[in-house]
């Protein structure tokens, strides 16, 4: 891979990009819908998010494995995946069409048909993870990035459009939002042409991605499932208003974990297609000592600013949110380190670690949350999903050190070495981009 530090450095000012424009876009969407309407819009979302994150069968990241492995059959490995996208979207809404609805609770099943109808329009929900996958494997971070980019812009925008049409409700934004996601589809399939997804392929690609996917599948599974829980145990658990509360403090909490996104992501495609086990290793390591510095700077940036940013922003209505957004950007900071070491211990063929630090952090969420919930509200969620996320990350320390044969000390990345490291590699990369 050439050019790694300019590929981090874009890609991680490409996730603050979006990390602002998604902070806009939460304050928009909380100001015209209101708390109530902000639940709502949270409950109808979550739906399609979900057959997302669950149906393409961790598919992607064995196509980013295969087309980062072997250049000569990176067309087939891109008509495979795309086929099987298109067929794993319509089925995923299909079910969730289906089965969506009859989850709600008592207090939101008012929502019934408009889950159903956002759920019938998402397949591009399970299309794009696999069509970013692949241009991933290509090493086209620059296409991937302004896309990203261009997503959490055209959100924005609709969200705009609506308000100016007078027509905004939680419908609405979740339908535009979906529209958004098929033009991004529409526009990867043109980068990557239309020879490239309609080439002649066998059937034994078909099955070398099922299979890989559904190995990779069982960790991915188990740490989607925790992840998505938190919405899960709400949406059964507490009021819309309550639920708009935790959805302004997740807005501005979640991009936090998609800061080392570029550490998962870029990481997977670095450490998967290096031959030399030594040289592999120490990637892992130094991957994960960056992610921490990172993570550590972007939390700071944000805690001082929560406040202002929710009076000023989302409006007085919602302060009731400031301490549950200040417990979620601890807990999700560290979702972002979790995130970023299992996907290098994936890359490594270690898989089994994602599933124990899924499981058990998605028992102790549910073990805390049955616990502290029902007196303390959403912030003592908010408090029992910190513990689960200290927990996972923990598991994945531990099981890295033991698989990787490294000495805890060369996991923490808490140090002035560490950060001198990413400050000359921002500057280097700046200085091979002017040149």
């Amino acid at each position: 891979m050439e050019n790694k530090a300019w590929i981090y450095f874009s890609t991680t000012a490409t996730n603050l990009i979006c990390l602002i424009l998604g902070a806009a876009s939460g304050i928009l969407a909380a100001r015209f819908l209101g708390p109530e309407g902000r639940g709502e819009l949270a409950v109808i979302s979550y739906f399609p998010a979900l057959m997302g994150s669950i149906f393409p069968l961790a598919v992607p990241q064995a196509l980013t494995f295969f087309i980062s492995k072997d250049r000569n059959r990176q067309a087939e490995f891109a008509t495979a995946g795309f086929k099987i996208s298109v067929v794993l979207g319509i089925l995923g809404s299909a079910i969730f069409a289906l089965v969506s609805p009859r989850t709600l609770a008592e207090n939101n099943r008012h929502l019934s048909w408009a889950v159903a109808l956002v759920c019938l329009a998402a397949p591009a929900m399970v299309v794009n993870p696999h069509l970013y996958a692949i241009q991933r494997g290509m090493e086209r971070f620059n296409w991937v990035n302004g896309m990203l980019i261009l997503t959490a812009m055209g959100y924005l925008f609709l969200l705009l459009v609506l308000c100016w049409l007078n027509i905004v409700s939680p419908l609405l934004v979740a339908l535009s939002s979906l529209l958004l996601q098929m033009i991004i589809s529409a526009l990867h399939v043109w980068r990557l042409g239309f020879s490239t997804i309609r080439c002649s392929i066998g059937r034994q690609t078909y099955t070398e991605c099922l299979i890989l996917g559904l190995k990779f599948f069982l960790p991915s599974l188990a740490l989607t499932i925790f992840v998505i829980s938190d919405r899960a145990i709400l949406i059964r658990t507490a009021t819309m208003e309550e639920i708009g509360y935790y959805s302004v403090a997740f807005s501005i909490a979640f991009p936090l974990s998609l800061v080392n996104e570029v550490f998962a992501q870029i990481g997977f495609v670095e450490i998967a297609s290096e031959h030399y086990k030594g040289t592999s290793v120490a990637l892992v390591v130094r991957r994960f000592q960056m992610a921490q510095m990172v993570a550590i700077v972007a939390a700071l940036m944000v805690l001082p600013i929560i406040n202002p940013a929710i009076r000023y922003g989302f409006g007085e209505e919602f302060l009731a949110a400031v301490p549950i957004t200040q417990l979620m950007v601890a807990a999700l900071s560290l979702r972002g380190l979790s995130r970023s070491l299992e996907f290098s211990l994936r890359a490594k063929n270690f898989w089994q670690p994602g599933i124990i630090s899924g499981v058990l952090a998605l028992v102790s969420l549910v073990g805390l949350s049955l616990m502290w919930v029902p007196a303390g509200g959403v912030k003592s969620f908010a408090f029992a999903l910190l513990c689960a996320e200290i927990i996972s990350l923990a598991i994945l320390i531990f099981s890295a050190q033991r698989f990787l044969k490294a000495n805890f000390y060369e996991f923490w990345g808490v140090r002035p070495k560490i950060l001198i490291g990413l400050i000359n590699s921002v500057i280097s990369a700046l200085k091979l981009r002017v040149t």
